[in-house]
């Protein structure tokens, strides 16, 4: 995938239309970011759907082929980085949400003992009892991209023009020097393990 494409979905994803235009964004990519945005909101407020489903709620609200549709995918869950603590980041959101609410029915029923129990799960789960542990933050890190290539020079090598007409000329000249060479047939007899050493003597100094 284009690393240009990737990063300009990263820096304008969530940028207002004055900030496109200020960067000068062409309109097909406004268009395509706008449509990326949507379904990076859907897959937030539906973070259990997998691939297969995104994919397929891509091709049906845009009318896209394949190739686009999996290029879209690729680029949301760049955006959305890891999908388990995407998952786990929207618990925790529902789960304030919904203290939010056993509060408001607690006060309205002026249930002491209810609010207690809703601000005791409240602190369980935030863990305001333990000390703070701070650490780097690896939900920012982004997987080095790598594409295939059969361009030599990306490794630092220089091309070699006309290399397979090359190949097939260095080809023909080794094999006619092979069949022109002198050799010489050697004929190996076997030795067996019950066949007789023979001895030798050598010249005394």
């Amino acid at each position: 995938m284009n690393p240009e494409l990737i990063k300009r979905t990263q820096d304008f994803l969530f940028a207002s239309e004055e900030e496109m235009e200020k960067a000068h964004v062409p309109i097909d990519v406004r268009q395509r970011l706008y449509r990326l945005r949507d379904m990076y909101s859907y897959w937030l407020r539906n973070p259990k759907q997998g691939d297969r489903h995104i994919l397929a709620e891509i091709k049906r609200r845009n009318g896209l082929g394949d190739t686009q549709a999996y290029e879209d995918l690729r680029l949301l869950k760049l955006c959305l980085g890891n999908l388990q603590q995407m998952t786990r980041d929207w618990y925790q959101y529902l789960f304030i949400a919904r203290c939010e609410e056993g509060f408001q029915m607690a006060r309205d029923k002026g249930d002491a003992g209810a609010f207690a129990k809703v601000l005791a799960s409240l602190g369980k789960f935030t863990r305001l009892d333990h000390e703070q542990l701070t650490g780097p933050d690896y939900s920012q890190i982004i997987p080095q991209q790598f594409e295939i290539t059969s361009d030599p020079s990306v490794a630092g090598f220089q091309r070699i023009p006309n290399v397979l007409q090359l190949t097939q000329q260095l080809e023909k000249r080794f094999k006619k020097e092979i069949e022109a060479a002198e050799y010489e047939v050697i004929e190996v007899k076997p030795i067996y393990e019950n066949e007789p050493a023979h001895s030798a003597t050598y010249p005394q100094n």
